[in-house]
């Protein structure tokens, strides 16, 4: 994968009817893709989502994850991608999805992926070809509306209709939100301008955190800062830096040193702000997705930060994504074992 640059983000998608399921020779005739980055300089914009098109082969229920499905796709190269669509998913004009349907996946390019082939991709938006023409970008648009590679700005008219993701009208601010924009007409300019049809705003919602303090551990946390706290692995008092509780009240700990002790080498990836453990454990600064294996990602509540060069985690990533027997508070302990 490391050798293939993948190019996505704007798929221009051209559908015309049908009177049956479309096969992969309908698909190369019926369905094209602008490859924008050949006009575009990407050094410093790059795009929020990647896709993959292609038409299914198979559809299975996504072991572990109710109501997610685990969807495979070739392209018209040949290659192969696992798509993995849940309950979450938008899936534009509510297309259903069929064995040999032509469909395209957008997924964050932010967000952690297993390092496998075929590649595996959390899918946030779905397209699958219909009838309709139509145009289609999903990418996170700034204050002037402009999307993050730079490629279309939106100029909103009265006509264009703007809902969100459950389908209801949206009526806040679009700047700084993933959208996915339908539309027809764009000049040629860079980036390009458009009157777009419709507009979804995707949803971001805050996950409730899954590790709470008893009532102990807060009475505890109450006589004592976190800062002062030793952290045991394994019943070994470890040095380490200071633990301490971020503004969403959940108890942070330092990744490396509790994660080395333990027998994990730790990589960094500086450029996605990337931190490995061994061969298939990850985490992103700043995203509630972490990665174990291949099990479906789990959030926490809370993200991964950095603190003075240092990253940290909530406590619960230890027993929830790492397996630990323990991770709590004892005393003035912050005790970590398996």
């Amino acid at each position: 994968m490391k050798n293939k640059r993948i190019i996505a983000g704007l798929l221009v998608v051209t559908i015309l009817s049908l009177s049956s399921i479309p096969s992969l020779a309908n698909y190369k005739e019926n369905l094209k893709a602008v490859n924008i980055y050949e006009q575009i300089d990407t050094t410093e914009n790059r795009p929020s989502f990647g896709s993959f098109t292609g038409t299914v082969k198979e559809i299975a229920d996504f072991e572990g994850v109710e109501g997610s499905k685990f969807v495979l796709v070739e392209n018209q190269e040949g290659q192969e991608a696992n798509l993995i669509i849940s309950n979450s998913t938008y899936v534009i004009n509510n297309e259903k999805i069929d064995s040999g349907s032509v469909i395209t996946g957008f997924y964050d390019v932010n967000a952690p992926m297993l390092m496998i082939y075929p590649p595996q991709y959390n899918i946030e938006v779905v397209n699958v070809t219909s009838s309709k023409v139509q145009c289609i970008k999903v990418d996170r648009f700034d204050k002037d509306l402009v999307s993050s590679d730079n490629f279309l700005k939106l100029n909103i008219s009265k006509e264009t209709e703007i809902f969100s993701q459950d389908g209801k009208a949206f009526e806040g601010e679009l700047a700084n939100r993933n959208l996915v924009v339908i539309y027809g007409v764009s000049t040629r300019s860079i980036p390009a301008q458009t009157n777009p049809d419709k507009i979804v705003v995707l949803s971001e919602k805050a996950v409730e955190p899954i590790y709470n303090l008893t009532d102990e551990e807060k009475a505890i946390l109450s006589g004592n800062n976190a800062a002062s706290m030793s952290i045991v692995v394994n019943n070994e008092a470890i040095e380490a830096p200071s633990a301490y509780t971020n503004k969403k009240g959940t108890f942070m700990v330092p990744l490396r040193a509790i994660a080395e002790y333990l027998g994990f080498n730790v990589s960094w990836e500086g450029k996605t702000q990337t931190v490995t453990l061994g061969k298939g454990i990850s985490l992103t600064i700043g995203k509630d997705y972490y990665i174990y294996m291949k099990t479906a990602p789990i959030q926490l509540g809370t993200a991964p930060e950095i603190v003075e060069g240092k990253t940290f985690v909530p406590l619960s990533f230890f027993k929830e994504v790492l397996g630990m027997n323990t991770a709590n508070v004892s005393d003035s302990n912050i005790v970590i074992s398996d």
